[in-house]
């Protein structure tokens, strides 16, 4: 394995971090304060996104997507990392299992989606079920050419907008199913809108489904496929996660070193106090690791490795380090910084903020273990830790 990234990733690196610091940095700081955008600057946001080449890398050049290897896509994730108030969404891809949407399904949700259009919020987390799938209670029932959809759904993102949801519901016995509502769907509704630790653009609603119909033309994918998708999207999304965690961990160490070299205390620079040096040379130490363990597992997905449950645990393994090395990251940075690290004009403060949920989302920390744990006593140690 080459570790040195091509002369084409270097460039894509580079045009990511410039396409962050120049559209996105900036709105930071209004977008903490109102948690919405300047009128006119999302779609000039978008619109550059498309243009430099960072949207929609996650779909095949067959379906009018960009085709990006998973390392390419990783390396772009970690530079929407640095961004605070959760302001990465901009680089990536809409859903992949969008993918699975028949003819009639793509010219409605994933064409727009490739130009830049929000179409679809995923439901899957319910009041008594989160990563662990296995006790969803949301149903689907099949009467006659229609579904009757039953639950519902909690931290639905961007599920108060776009055109639809998609609705991961229990279909039979042992049988997940996706379904695509539509908002204004007779029957689903927004229960209500919580607010969350951080500040962002971006909104969780509640969705109640009461005897929600819809016709099997919305079944999104084959009948009973649901658990496959979802978790080919999990792979997907906590690779994406622990690569953003280390753009976060990035910014972190670079406003750290600023601080460091700038600010004195008893005389001496902060990073000539060993109490707070060792600190910043623990941070990148974590950081580098982190980076090696992810860019290797993107690597090896590239290169073709067709164990799909080892392939999920190493990116099980990637969120899990790398969530928890942010966080680490950040509490010191915000030591490091004294009061100013508590003050919302500081991007440590927002992102000790903003990467908490990184080891909650899409998977908790534990069952991130649960999951490698699960890997390491049934698949070949070989394979696994290599």
């Amino acid at each position: 394995m080459d570790f040195e990234l091509s002369p084409e990733l270097k460039q894509l690196q580079a045009k990511a971090k410039r396409f962050v610091d120049e559209m996105i940095i900036p709105h930071e700081r209004h977008v903490d304060e109102t948690e919405e955008l300047p009128d006119g600057v999302h779609e000039k946001i978008k619109e550059r996104s498309i243009a430099d080449g960072l949207w929609p890398m996650n779909v095949p050049k067959k379906l009018g997507g960009l085709g990006s290897s998973v390392l390419a896509q990783v390396i772009a994730q970690e530079q929407a990392g640095r961004a605070t108030n959760h302001l990465w969404g901009y680089i990536g891809g809409p859903y992949n299992v969008l993918l699975r949407c028949n003819e009639e399904q793509r010219k409605k949700y994933l064409e727009p989606a490739l130009r830049g259009k929000w179409t679809t919020a995923y439901a899957i987390t319910e009041p008594e079920a989160g990563s662990d799938t296995t006790n969803l209670k949301t149903t689907a029932v099949k009467k006659g050419d229609r579904w009757v959809i039953n639950g519902e759904k909690w931290f639905v993102t961007g599920g108060e907008s776009g055109l639809a949801v998609i609705v991961h519901a229990l279909s039979g016995r042992g049988e997940e199913t996706l379904f695509l509502v539509d908002h204004g769907n007779p029957g689903m509704r927004i229960k209500r809108i919580p607010r969350f630790m951080n500040r962002s653009t971006d909104k969780h609603p509640e969705i109640v489904f009461e005897n929600c119909e819809v016709p099997e033309s919305q079944m999104l994918g084959e009948r009973g496929e649901a658990n496959a998708l979802t978790k080919a999207w999990f792979r997907e999304e906590r690779l994406h996660i622990g690569a953003r965690c280390l753009g976060g961990a990035q910014r972190l160490i670079e406003e750290a070193k600023v601080w460091c070299e700038e600010r004195e205390s008893f005389g001496k620079k902060l990073y000539e106090h060993q109490a707070i040096g060792f600190m910043l040379a623990d941070c990148a130490t974590e950081l580098f690791a982190a980076r090696m363990m992810t860019y290797k597992t993107a690597w090896e997905e590239d290169a073709g490795r067709t164990d799909l449950k080892v392939l999920h645990a190493k990116a099980s393994m990637v969120k899990l380090y790398a969530s928890e090395m942010v966080n680490r990251v950040a509490d010191k940075v915000v030591q490091m910084f004294g009061g100013r690290g508590y003050c919302c004009d500081y991007a440590a403060e927002r992102l000790f903020r903003d990467v908490r949920v990184d080891r909650i989302w899409e998977g908790t920390s534990e069952i991130m273990r649960a999951i490698i744990l699960n890997g390491i006593m049934k698949r070949d140690l070989g394979q696994l830790l290599s």
